[in-house]
């Protein structure tokens, strides 16, 4: 495949990574695709207004344009007036109804001439057809729809969100020219709609593995019957017997992954006589910071600090199931396996080395054995196995052909 000039769209700066896990997915997609030669440049649809350089390419933002707005009350009446009135959802209506929407579609309209665009996330989806710009691959990172349908409240409930939003997913997802879903799960819901989808692996590197210490043999005189004795293995360090969460604590799914850690997966391994302690990081937890078993809490400088204390990260998810979770992903870099439901099994690689739990009863019996047997599963060895060539090989099915 020669090499393409690229306009990659996405929700916000690739360095951003305080405001979720998009910027982890896409600064590992954008060095995919400068590593295979393709000239890349990126547009953000949130983010300061200019030009800069950062994570290896240079950005650019128009600005103005908020990624949420739920704490700003006459954006969201002013959302909600203008829902009555037309059929969009509160998704597309809280970004097209910025002040700086018109500079934003009109920069990515720039940007674009005689580029391929691809677009990551809902908002790059969005502003592409604001642009009026053609996109030859789309990066789903969830079905919106299928949010909204389990944590929209009640008030958008009320305004039809759902429906709307399900119609507004389909047009939008039509308008690629395809589309890659990091979940297999989702992309089987896209094919089910009619959009041409395929799953889109992210390429993972494994942290370095701390080399072992040496054991000297150990001198011992000749047996009587002849044969040296041969000094027993170095035992692999236990993990610490520490439960990790991370994440923005005020995002509806973490509050309730939460809430279900500390509460009832927490009264279950008192009464199983298993003391684990817990470190929380991410905005908003340390909230939490009083409970009796929480050892830490709060934002983190640094993922990997956090990584290196825990032995076993929790990703609690109830109702639907959408997307992948990056903190799986993150932490099974770091070589720390992740406790998951069945269906974000299902979604990254249903034969991956997951600890699998669909309720709190199983999540706390999971921790349990977890704990009590002092042995993980072998995730660096799955993230060495990842192929990122089967990454690059979906990105460039969607670019197209061109001369050397």
């Amino acid at each position: 495949m020669s090499a393409n000039q690229i306009c990659f769209v996405t929700s916000y700066p690739l360095e951003r990574q305080d405001l979720g896990g998009g910027s982890w997915v896409d600064r590992r997609l954008v060095r995919t695709l400068q590593a295979a030669g393709h000239e890349v440049e990126v547009v953000c649809v949130t983010g300061p207004p200019g030009q800069w350089t950062s994570e290896g390419v240079v950005q650019r933002s128009a600005g103005s344009v908020p990624l949420e707005i739920r704490h700003d009350r006459r954006r969201l009446w002013g959302v909600a007036a203008a829902m009555t009135a037309s059929t969009q959802p509160y998704l597309c209506h809280k970004f097209t109804s910025a002040e700086g929407w018109p500079q934003a579609a009109g920069l990515l309209a720039e940007r674009a001439t005689g580029r391929t665009v691809l677009t990551s996330g809902w908002p790059a989806l969005l502003l592409a057809d604001a642009a009026r710009v053609p996109v030859a691959g789309h990066v789903a990172h969830n079905v919106e729809s299928a949010v909204a349908a389990e944590h929209a409240p009640l008030p958008l409930r009320a305004l039809g969100e759902v429906p709307r939003l399900r119609r507004a997913e389909r047009w939008l997802l039509g308008r690629a020219g395809r589309v890659l879903a990091l979940s297999r799960t989702d992309a089987c819901t896209f094919r089910e709609w009619g959009v041409p989808a395929t799953a889109l692996p992210v390429p993972l590197t494994a942290a370095p593995v701390p080399d072992e210490p040496s054991v000297p043999a150990a001198r011992t005189s000749e047996p009587p019957w002849g044969r040296t004795p041969v000094p027993p293995l170095p035992e692999r360090p236990r993990p610490p017997a520490v439960v990790g969460f991370i994440g923005k604590a005020g995002w509806p799914p973490n509050t309730r992954a939460i809430r279900a850690l500390l509460g009832p997966v927490h009264h279950r391994l008192t009464q199983l006589g298993v003391p684990v302690d817990y470190v929380l990081a991410g905005r908003g937890t340390e909230a939490v910071s009083d409970h009796p078993r929480v050892v830490a809490t709060g934002r983190v400088a640094d993922t990997a600090d956090f990584y290196r204390r825990v032995g076993l990260v929790v990703v609690p998810r109830f109702g639907a199931s959408t997307g992948v979770s990056v903190k799986v992903l993150e932490a099974a870099e770091n070589g720390v396996p992740a406790l998951v439901p069945s269906a974000l099994a299902a979604a990254i690689d249903p034969a991956g080395p997951w600890l699998v739990a669909d309720d709190t009863d199983a999540m706390a019996a999971a921790i349990a054995r977890w704990w009590r047997l002092g042995q993980s599963p072998d995730v660096s060895s799955w993230v060495r196995a990842q192929d990122s060539g089967q990454t690059l090989a979906a990105l460039d099915g969607v670019l197209p052909v061109t001369s050397a």
